[in-house]
């Protein structure tokens, strides 16, 4: 059989390195996060499974009341003795069982981050219901990025706002953790197997100097495609993130940690959501962190013309009278007014205004998104420009405004931001 092209060969695995990587599993070490005083026998069956695949399992007690048969490794004392925290002087306060779940997540932290100095570990593992995913979640979302991290949860709450930028794999419990059967002993014989696996492929995470930041939507698909074959001509790779409510601040952050040489922020569609309380998750701190860190970066409005709702039978009286577009079974886009799109205008200047770096806004006159050029569902002209005018107003005079004859998702307007971003590039 013919082997299959791939453009780098060094992340594709053969029979005998995929071997070879399993072998260098053997006697490395994954903590596993629990609550012992409840959930025991769990723990102690997912690290037998762990074990099974030669791993080495080191136990973390991250409990709150009552004491376990056996001894973890790390013991909930030890654990809250790297806070200082009295446990159960905080338990007996009215407000005592959070504090005592922030001490715990706060210590294990610390614990952790002493252990991956040694080298030998190879992953986390957290196992929980409402207080073991809250600490599980909370430690890993601060964990390095590329270390394998498994949260096995009932999901007692939606933990998606809470995994931040890192690659947390969760995976439902199915059962409630509250004793072993052949449910829960599958998901967590599954679940030490995907440990074992990731934890054979040590591969270290490189970044290239030649990384561009992108945000993307459904309505900018067209534009962000584009930008993406322009840019990787010119040798650049490209990370797209989905630019509304978590991936959103997942983007951000990212930009936080300066991996790109140039953020694209095609789709700042938060700014809308935020203001008009959109169905997705809120996030304020759009369009902040590329200027923070003085990363050159070009904005467009993709996607600020409308606010994300629910299903098209939630929408209020009030959403039913403006222009509306239902984008999937489970949301429908609401077109905003000239007095939105004023407040939307306003926000987006006074965060640019704070840029400490590059930056250029180029904006399409044909329309903002998908269904908002002329004739689509969403149209609007008189709103774009009322958006367009306060913002050039209340922009500082060296912020440049370009202005494209063009619909956001045409090619003339992706070939346009990909240009400006480059020539930002190269003058820095």
């Amino acid at each position: 059989m013919k082997e299959p092209d791939c453009e780098d060969a060094d992340d594709v695995f053969t029979a005998a390195a995929w071997e070879e990587t399993m072998e260098s599993v053997q006697g490395r070490c994954v903590v596993v996060l629990g609550t012992m005083d409840t959930k025991e026998k769990e723990v102690a069956y997912l690290c037998g499974q762990l074990k099974a695949h030669g791993l080495a399992a080191r136990v973390m007690d991250v409990g709150l009341s009552g004491a376990p048969s056996s001894p973890a490794d790390f013991s909930r004392q030890l654990i809250a003795s790297k806070t200082a925290a009295d446990i159960a002087s905080l338990l007996a306060q009215s407000d005592g069982k959070l504090r005592a779940m922030a001490a715990m997540a706060d210590g294990s932290l610390l614990l952790l981050e002493e252990e991956l100095l040694s080298g030998e570990i190879a992953g986390v593992f957290g196992l929980g219901g409402g207080v073991g995913t809250w600490i599980g979640i909370k430690v890993m979302s601060a964990l390095p990025f590329g270390l394998p991290k498994i949260m096995i949860s009932t999901l007692p709450f939606d933990i998606r706002p809470s995994l931040g930028s890192r690659d947390i794999m969760v995976i439902p419990s199915v059962t409630d953790i509250l004793g072993l059967n052949p449910i829960l002993r599958k998901v967590l014989q599954n679940a030490a197997a995907a440990m074992a696996g990731m934890a054979a492929v040590n591969i270290p995470v490189q970044f290239s100097k030649k990384l561009i930041g992108i945000t993307a939507l459904g309505v900018t698909t067209p534009l962000v495609t584009a930008c993406k074959e322009i840019l990787e001509e010119e040798g650049f790779e490209i990370a797209a993130f989905h630019g509304v409510g978590i991936g959103g601040k997942i983007f951000e952050e990212w930009v936080q940690t300066k991996a790109f040489a140039g953020v694209l922020d095609l789709t700042p569609h938060d700014i809308t959501n935020f203001l008009f309380k959109g169905i997705s998750p809120p996030y304020s701190g759009r369009l902040e962190s590329a200027g923070e860190k003085g990363i050159p970066q070009v904005v467009a409005p993709g996607g600020l013309d409308f606010v994300s709702r629910g299903p098209i039978e939630t929408l209020s009286p009030e959403d039913r009278a403006k222009k509306h577009y239902r984008h999937s079974p489970m949301f429908t886009h609401v077109r905003v007014g000239s007095d939105e799109m004023k407040a939307v205008a306003r926000l987006a200047a006074e965060k640019l205004n704070m840029s400490t770096g590059p930056v250029t806004v180029a904006i399409p006159l044909q329309g903002f998104s998908y269904q908002g050029h002329a004739g689509g569902e969403l149209a609007d002209g008189e709103s774009d420009m009322t958006f367009v005018r306060i913002l050039k107003q209340e922009l500082k005079k060296d912020i440049p405004v370009i202005e494209v004859e063009a619909h956001v998702n045409d090619r003339l307007f992706a070939e346009t931001v990909c240009s400006l971003l480059l020539q930002i590039i190269d003058s820095v």
